[in-house]
Order: structure tokens, then C-alpha cells, then sequence
């Protein structure tokens, strides 16, 4: 199940919806590749043409791996942070935004190329570290995930969020807008909720 509108908490805002990069789906589709030319290979010097069916098994493998990169997703809420996955079943981490204590991200030097790395958060509960691996645009993802941890934690006048930091807000999801992260809605809707504070 992909996470839904439905699965918000009462009063609670959509922020970002994050997928591993497309990457993590090349080795099913070399596989597929490799796989194809074998039986192809095969068939042409046996003149066997029904071991052809046979691709269906690693077609099938490729499906699966696709619907399992789909479903992994990474949400980032105005409350909390989520991981979930699964295809057949699903399972979910959450981790709320008052409780994350470190934020970090981690590139290599073809992740910065690619635009693929990790993101970890370290929180105050008994899960300790928790990796959002082969993550696509982790930095832009880590610092909307530092902008709404400060914009949730009161600040000395007890309001939720600085209106001077408003106007960086907006200019970020402008940004993830311009990467195609978050959607031209999803960014209306963001912006007009941020401008409603001030």
C-alpha cells in the first residue's frame, strides 16, 4: 500500500514523498538483458524457440523488484518522518520530528554525480540510527527534513515557527519543486500553509 493522503494524522501536512533513486533497479534490468540474449542464443543454435518462455522468470523478477522500489517510500510530514515498505505486506518506521536528534547525510563520489546517497537519522528512541539508503537528491531531502524539525520545535515566544524563517522555507520548496521532488500543488499547497503563519 502506498502511503495516502488517508494515513495523515489529524492536522498533519504532506511535505515530501521520496522513492529510492531508479538506480537500485539496474541489476534486474541487466539481468533482464543478459537473460534475454542467453535464451535467444540458445534458441537460434538449438532451434528449441519455446525455451524463450523461460524469460518470463526473470521478467518476473524485474516486476517484483519494480513494485518493491515503488513502495519503498520515504515521507516527510510537518510531524514526523516515515520509512515504508513491502509489497505483499507492509511495515513502517516513524520517527517524530521532536525525537530526531541528528541529522547526516552520505555521498559518494558517483552518488554526487548520479544524485544518489543515503540520509540517517538519529533519534532518541530505542531504534537509535535509522538509514534511508540509495536515496535520490539526499541532501535536498535532509534539509527539508532539518527546516520542518526547526519550524516544529517551539522557539522561546512558544509559536511553532519563526516568520522570518518563512520566506526560506518557501525559497526550498521552490527548490524541490524545481527538482521535481514535490509537485506545482503540492508547492501551492505548502506555500499557502507557510504564509497562513505569518
Amino acid at each position: 500500500m502506498s502511503f495516502t493522503k488517508e494515513q495523515l494524522l489529524p492536522g498533519e501536512n504532506l511535505i515530501i514523498l521520496a522513492r529510492q533513486h531508479p538506480l537500485v533497479l539496474l541489476k534486474p534490468v541487466l539481468l533482464n538483458i543478459v537473460a534475454l540474449a542467453v535464451l535467444i542464443l540458445v534458441a537460434y543454435s538449438s532451434g528449441k524457440y519455446w525455451v524463450m518462455a523461460l524469460f518470463v522468470i526473470p521478467l518476473i523478477y524485474l516486476l517484483w523488484q519494480y513494485l518493491a522500489w515503488h513502495r519503498r517510500e520515504y515521507i516527510l510530514t510537518d510531524r514526523r518522518v516515515v520509512k515504508q515498505e513491502g509489497v505483499l505486506s507492509v511495515s513502517s518506521f516513524d520517527a517524530p520530528l521532536d525525537k530526531i536528534n541528528n541529522v547526516f547525510h552520505q555521498q559518494s563520489f558517483m552518488g554526487r554525480m548520479l544524485k544518489y546517497g543515503e540520509v540517517g537519522l538519529e533519534t532518541a528512541s530505542e531504534q537509535g540510527t535509522t538509514i534511508f539508503s540509495f536515496l535520490s537528491h539526499p541532501l535536498d531531502f535532509k534539509n527539508a527534513i532539518v527546516h520542518q524539525r526547526e519550524a516544529h520545535l517551539p522557539d522561546r515566544a512558544g509559536s511553532r515557527i519563526n516568520e522570518k524563517s518563512i520566506p526560506q522555507l518557501i525559497d526550498e520548496l521552490a527548490t524541490l519543486r524545481e527538482r521535481k521532488i514535490i509537485t506545482e500543488s503540492e508547492f501551492q499547497e505548502k506555500k499557502r500553509a507557510l504564509l497562513e503563519k505569518m
